[in-house]
């Protein structure tokens, strides 16, 4: 005889025996067996071509000077392609091994799980009915114990206890018989999952620039919109701020060639898209002081002409650390013990005041370019209100902007496509 509980009358089932709810096995066993097949098949297909191409490759098929020029070809695909029938095989084989244990343990359960979720309706009612016979039995033994009148005999519950404990016997036999089927297919399911990691194991697996790829062209498409942001500051803004995003720019602009030459690498790039990145970064306003070189030496350099090509085509960054004494400067005239020799200031308390006093710095060295005029010529690299001095100077501006300024437009454009 079974102790009736509140637990019986819960509408969800009991766990198994060894913890397992009692449910459905959920999927497909027909398409799962029809893919396996189709890829067991494909493994095959390839691992035959693989043969007809190694064959070709070493020469044993195919003669004349019409096949050398692919001969080469052949032998760099065909041992990637065996590679990869060879992973196509078992993995095919692993799901119609699991297509049909998940059909064996579908039959064996699922007609068990309905018969078990009826069984276990019928336990819900029993026991309702046996607590509320106990529940009488409870008030009769009550009122007797307090001298309360009573007509009759004290109510029975036997034929309610009689009812659960066949219901609950009938509930118990099925619930027993769902572990084992159950842990078969598990078993086969880990099974299958391992035969599938150990062909992709054993297979072609991605390089390092495969896996880097996604945050190079995620970097990609922040350096775009940063470089957006750097033509508008460019084309409004003169003065330390213009000076230090043209550095920025260049900086950008090499690390924007570098990510599209990775992409071209892995396949994902184009020969285009490389050559927008390498127009981006091309001195074409300078070119046109080739000429001049002198003048861009240093005072008293050893090699002028060399002196001056550097300081010709690092004049950005010569720019940029001028304007960041610009910045200094304010900041010096403000607190000027920051910079005295001797000052137990060191650069630590230097970089917290400027990064303090930077709306300050800014806005006393802020200035616009103030006309569309000086704003294109900003972007061909001239002074503001410097005028270019030659038909040289002019084209080499115009060629400038237009490589400033084309290819982000493209990049753009691309990524709304």
């Amino acid at each position: 005889m079974a102790h009736d509980g509140y637990w019986y009358q819960r509408e969800s089932m009991p766990a198994t025996a060894d913890g397992r709810d009692i449910e459905r096995i959920a999927g497909e066993p027909s398409p799962i067996r029809t893919r396996g097949e189709d890829i067991v098949e494909q493994g095959e297909m390839m691992r035959s071509a693989a043969r007809t191409l190694e064959l070709f490759a070493d020469g044993t098929i195919g003669s004349g000077e019409s096949f050398e020029a692919v001969r080469e070809q052949a032998k760099e695909v065909y041992a990637d392609l065996r590679t990869a029938g060879e992973r196509y095989l078992p993995s095919g084989r692993a799901l119609v091994r699991y297509a049909s244990a998940l059909e064996t343990v579908q039959s064996a359960t699922d007609g068990l799980v309905t018969q078990a979720a009826s069984a276990w309706e019928r336990v819900n009612e029993a026991s309702r009915r046996l607590s509320a016979a106990e529940g009488d039995q409870r008030e009769w033994d009550w009122n007797e114990n307090h001298d309360v009148e009573q007509t009759g005999s004290r109510p029975s519950s036997g034929s309610e206890q009689s009812t659960f404990d066949s219901a609950l016997q009938t509930f118990e036999t099925y619930r027993g018989q769902y572990d084992a089927p159950v842990a078969r297919w598990e078993a086969s399911y880990d099974s299958t999952l391992s035969s599938l990691q150990g062909a992709n194991e054993d297979g072609v697996s991605d390089g390092f620039w495969d896996n880097a790829m996604p945050f190079v062209e995620g970097l990609l498409t922040v350096l775009m919109w940063v470089g957006v942001a750097l033509i508008i500051v460019a084309f409004v803004v003169t003065g330390p701020l213009a000076a230090i995003a043209a550095a920025l720019a260049v900086i950008v602009g090499v690390i924007s060639l570098l990510g599209e030459l990775a992409r071209l690498s892995t396949g994902r790039g184009s020969w285009q898209e490389v050559a927008l990145s390498a127009v981006a970064i091309l001195p074409f306003g300078k070119l046109a002081g080739l000429g001049r070189l002198g003048s861009f030496a240093s005072a008293g350099a050893r090699f002028p002409r060399l002196s001056g090509t550097v300081r010709l085509f690092a004049s950005e960054f010569v720019d940029a650390r001028n304007a960041f004494r610009a910045l200094d400067g304010v900041l010096a005239n403000r607190m000027p013990q920051l910079f005295m020799r001797g000052t137990p200031h060191g650069l630590n308390t230097r970089n917290m005041f400027r990064l303090f006093y930077s709306p300050v710095m800014v806005k006393e060295t802020f200035a616009l370019t103030g006309s569309w005029g000086n704003g294109w010529r900003a972007l061909a690299g001239f002074a503001p209100g410097r005028m270019p001095q030659s038909l040289t100077e002019a084209l080499g501006g115009a060629a400038q902007v237009y490589a400033t300024v084309m290819p982000t437009l493209v990049s753009v454009a691309k990524s709304f496509d």
